[in-house]
């Protein structure tokens, strides 16, 4: 009797088991079961910028000289922008701040000279205005997709120094949609 209970009791662990390790397969199987999907996208471009460089010439310690595109041309259509679609911020960031050492003033203002058709803006107005105090521009709003251009106007007072300095001002101009 003892013997037939060791049988039975055998059998049935060794049931368990069998039944254990059919459990561990699936499980393995199912944990190493796998597939994988494929997105895709474009991404638009919402913004073509286009640049113009411009030198100032010379100016002397002490001096305030005013620059338009009738004294320099380049600063006429400076900025070209085409956006295609409406609603896309534009931002001016300046190093104008390290330029204190060298200028008591120093006045970038931005003006459309082009806006698209049913835009708020108007030609002539002023876009953004850049100083040593403020050398960035914030956001400024443009309303329309289309073809937007400005002009720059450029005001320096040059502090004494007590040899020629030369002085670059670098002007980063960027676009992000809302």
């Amino acid at each position: 009797m003892w013997t037939s209970e060791r049988k039975v009791r055998g059998s049935v662990i060794g049931i368990a088991l069998i039944l254990l390790s059919l459990g561990i397969a699936g499980a393995t199987a199912f944990v190493y079961e796998n597939a994988q999907q494929t997105a895709r996208q474009n991404i638009t471009n919402i913004a073509n910028i286009t640049l113009k460089e411009f030198a100032l010439g010379n100016i002397e310690e002490g001096q305030t000289l005013h620059y338009t595109k009738s004294n320099v041309s380049s600063l006429g259509a400076a900025i070209t922008l085409s956006t295609t679609k409406a609603n896309v911020y534009l931002h001016l960031s300046s190093d104008l701040a390290s330029q204190d050492g060298i200028y008591s003033s120093y006045g970038i203002v931005v003006k459309y000279i082009a806006v698209p058709t049913g835009s708020r803006h108007r030609v002539g107005e002023t876009a953004a205005t850049l100083t040593i105090a403020q050398p960035n521009s914030g956001t400024v709003g443009l309303d329309r997709g289309g073809g937007w251009v400005f002009d720059l106007e450029i005001t320096t007072t040059a502090k004494s120094v007590s040899a020629d300095t030369p002085s670059i001002v670098k002007i980063t101009v960027s676009a992000e949609s809302s």
